[in-house]
């Protein structure tokens, strides 16, 4: 009896194998939005005489605005809008490059503001490592790299988790262990948000269900990246963040 358990049990992990194999081929040769031209993330936000904060935002393809049709609808401008709307006069740099990881924002996109005399940064980085397997170690002991050298700038500084990973793009089981990923990801990014005191937006816990109860809405055409009104939501969750980093205005 025994015996017969356990080869059925190998059984399915073996059929559980395959399946999951399948939809990793069919996510890979699915078409997603295309990258170029990227959208020019940047511009100048808020009254004339408000108080100067030059804001920068590092990381992956939703940095970068992509499932936007234009740069206005990118969760970086809404958050200048926001920050606009209370008072400070934002100039806002976008660096996010679609497909980067959490090492690309370390070795590219940091050295970038670095020389550039930022007041506020955020970083939204790590659904690349979650689908390119990074180690978590190596997610951890980067981002902390990250965070130090982006306070060490004197800029005030947040770092999101990763989204829901649980795409409707894919097919279960894959959109699960997704999902499974996703939240070890976080976690990695969170230790060393904890190590620095960085801040840390719980993004998945604060706008999966507004995606999972409307997804046509919140995604944008090919169903993993968001739409304007997903990045609208993404923003909401992360502006109390960066208000409670930067303090009143004047």
């Amino acid at each position: 009896m025994i015996k017969r358990t356990i080869v059925s049990l190998l059984a399915a992990l073996v059929a559980l194998g395959v399946i999951v194999g399948v939809e990793i081929v069919l996510a890979m040769r699915r078409e997603y939005l295309p990258t170029e031209p990227a959208l020019k993330i940047g511009g100048t936000f808020g009254p004339p005489d408000g108080r100067p904060l030059r804001f920068f935002v590092l990381g992956d393809s939703t940095a970068a605005g992509l499932g936007a049709p234009t740069a206005d609808g990118a969760y970086a401008s809404d958050l200048s809008r926001k920050l606009g709307r209370d008072g400070w006069r934002v100039q806002l740099t976008g660096i996010g490059v679609s497909g980067a990881r959490v090492a690309g924002v370390l070795e590219e996109q940091l050295p970038l503001v670095e020389k550039d005399d930022p007041d506020l940064i955020l970083i939204g980085v790590g659904a690349n490592d979650v689908t390119h397997l990074t180690s978590l170690s190596e997610v951890q002991s980067d981002m902390e790299e990250i965070l130090k050298r982006a306070l060490a700038t004197g800029a005030h500084v947040v770092v999101t988790g990763c989204p829901d990973m649980r795409a409707s793009a894919w097919y279960q089981p894959l959109r699960s262990l997704a999902g499974l990923r996703g939240r070890s990801v976080t976690d990695a990014i969170r230790r060393a948000a904890r190590e620095t005191g960085v801040p840390m937006v719980p993004l998945a816990e604060r706008t999966a269900p507004y995606f999972a109860k409307d997804p046509d809405l919140y995604n944008s055409e090919d169903d993993f990246h968001p739409s304007v009104a997903g990045y609208a939501r993404w923003a909401e969750a992360i502006y109390p963040y960066l208000r409670q980093a930067l303090g009143p205005p004047g």
